[in-house]
């Protein structure tokens, strides 16, 4: 997970919501989604894979959705389809291998990507895996999310994305200094890219390089 700065909410859901007797199911969500994608770049809230406005988007409330909050821009998300189709096993949905949303249900969280101080207890190792510094959050991400599913693709994709990292520092001379390298990613993965897109699982990307950064400064 990455930190997820709000923007103003769009003109329809603000006219929605003014609405006498307006509900979520009622409203048109074209404008909402573009919105929520723009802002979080083009990745899920929760796991980081990369989602398209016409592809695997959901719409999540992230607290339970009640008559009260459902059209409050604050906690609307938009996240991947958390593999219900991908563990789809002859007819029957394998919910095991469900993430995220899909997961979560109407489960209450207590990790918000919205919080700057929840997303700075957010760590990794180079196998992928997801850590908070709070016991709390580790059980949303292990348990109310799966984002370490052991037998899904997430932590290996993970681990996939900063291998590369490793993979290019290893190539670089003895006699080479990393930091110029490492500055130069630390400023390309800090924001999205000519599309408004972030990379994906950028989360663990500046994690990594954010380590190597200080360890080379030391």
């Amino acid at each position: 997970m990455i930190y997820i700065q709000k923007s103003r909410e769009p003109e329809s859901l603000r006219k929605h919501r003014a609405t006498p007797g307006a509900d979520f199911d009622s409203l048109d969500k074209a404008e909402l989604r573009e919105f929520l994608l723009k802002e979080q770049g083009y990745l899920c809230a929760y796991c980081m894979r990369k989602i398209r406005l016409q592809k695997d988007v959901k719409i999540e409330h992230y607290e339970a959705r009640n008559d009260d909050n459902q059209l409050i821009y604050s906690n609307l998300l938009a996240v991947c389809d958390g593999n219900q189709r991908l563990y789809e096993e002859n007819g029957k949905v394998n919910k095991n291998r469900f993430t995220c949303d899909s997961m979560k249900g109407n489960t209450k969280l207590h990790i918000n990507p919205q919080s700057k101080a929840d997303m700075e207890t957010i760590y990794y190792d180079n196998q992928g895996k997801l850590y908070s510094r709070d016991k709390t959050f580790q059980d949303d991400i292990d348990n109310v999310l799966n984002l370490n599913d052991p037998f899904g693709y997430l932590v290996g994709n993970r681990r996939s994305a900063v291998q590369a990292i490793i993979n290019k520092l290893g190539q670089l001379k003895q006699t080479q200094d990393a930091l110029p390298l490492l500055q130069k990613w630390s400023k390309k993965y800090a924001d999205t890219d000519s599309n408004g897109e972030y990379e994906e699982y950028v989360g663990i990307l500046r994690w990594y390089i954010d380590k190597q950064i200080r360890k080379h400064r030391m």
